[in-house]
């Protein structure tokens, strides 16, 4: 098939004198192809007219119906992607044909669209992108829903999950020092929304008045605590995909466990085995560009943070 370049080469070589004929030899295709060329600027758009021939789907359609009519009894963020169930029919019922079958099946079962941003590429060591995602588990006492801090490295795309009790200020403190003990290392700069627990009063532009204690936590580590403008979560892309790995592959189906010490070790190693993954376009895995990241980054401090509110109290009554 010819791209738009093929067209361009072909037009400007037409339009410099060369003759059809020598056209086609030159770029191995026939006359009929070259003047069809010739009256179009560019190739036109390709529509399949019928439902292509899948036979390696055949047996799986159901399963793949059921899994689909499961997920309206799902979290609405914890349903199948075409990418999950292509995994599960491949893994649990052995399916052999490729990805595409499935996904233009889906495809065709529910029609879906989801915006998509473009994100910017960052030095090694300097970003790590911070939020909170929801999933539902199912513990021995039912199922609940839970708040899961998530930071993202914006260069090698490390992730770091952990499940939290509540979303207030002293379990955010708690979770970036421990995610700092699980990079080992430190960013230059962390980014957030605009929670009040972090940014108590969104000022001009990206200035905040942060609350004291996450303004300690900074101070402490020795780095830039910055953030998104308002309604703008897609300036920070990376932990997005976090938070929708989390919710799409992580926690779907539903996990099932015993308590949050038990989910936070599952999420652990689900943050683990980032580090044999190859992003898109990348030609090292998480944990080579990671690396990169921790070279470039700050280094812990000897002792850790204490990541406790402190309230004046007084105490009345004779001793």
């Amino acid at each position: 098939m010819l791209t738009v370049e093929d067209y361009r080469k072909i037009r400007v070589a037409h339009s410099d004198g060369m003759s059809i004929r020598e056209i086609g030899r030159r770029f191995h295709h026939s006359r009929r192809k070259i003047r069809q060329v010739l009256q179009e600027p560019e190739p036109r758009g390709y529509n399949r007219q019928k439902e292509p021939h899948a036979p390696k789907l055949g047996r799986f359609k159901p399963v793949i119906r059921q899994v689909l009519a499961d997920d309206q009894q799902a979290p609405r963020k914890q349903r199948h992607t075409a990418v999950k169930i292509y995994h599960r029919l491949r893994d649990e019922h052995g399916y052999e044909g490729g990805y595409d079958q499935v996904r233009r099946y889906v495809q065709r079962q529910r029609k879906r669209s989801r915006e998509t941003f473009i994100p910017l590429d960052h030095p090694p060591g300097r970003r790590l992108e911070a939020d909170f995602g929801h999933i539902y588990v199912d513990f021995h006492n039912g199922r609940r829903q839970v708040p899961v801090l998530l930071t993202t490295w914006s260069y090698s795309g490390l992730p770091f999950a952990m499940a939290m009790p509540t979303e207030r200020a002293e379990a955010i403190l708690a979770g970036m020092v421990e995610a700092f003990n699980f990079f080992d290392c430190v960013p230059r700069e962390v980014w957030w929304d605009n929670p009040k627990t972090v940014a108590k009063e969104i000022l001009k532009g990206r200035q905040r008045k942060l609350h004291d204690r996450y303004e300690a936590l900074a101070s402490y580590y020795r780095f830039d605590p910055l953030f998104c403008m308002p309604a703008r979560g897609n300036e920070k892309p990376y932990v997005e995909n976090s938070v929708y790995d989390l919710q799409r592959n992580w926690a779907t189906p539903v996990p099932k466990l015993k308590d949050l010490d038990q989910l936070n070790e599952y999420l652990r190693q689900c943050c683990l085995r980032k580090l044999e993954h190859q992003m898109a376009g990348k030609t090292q895995t998480v944990g080579e560009r990671f690396q990169q990241d921790k070279a470039a980054a700050i280094a812990l401090p000897k002792r850790h943070f204490d990541p406790c509110i402190t309230e004046p109290a007084q105490v009345e009554g004779r001793l």
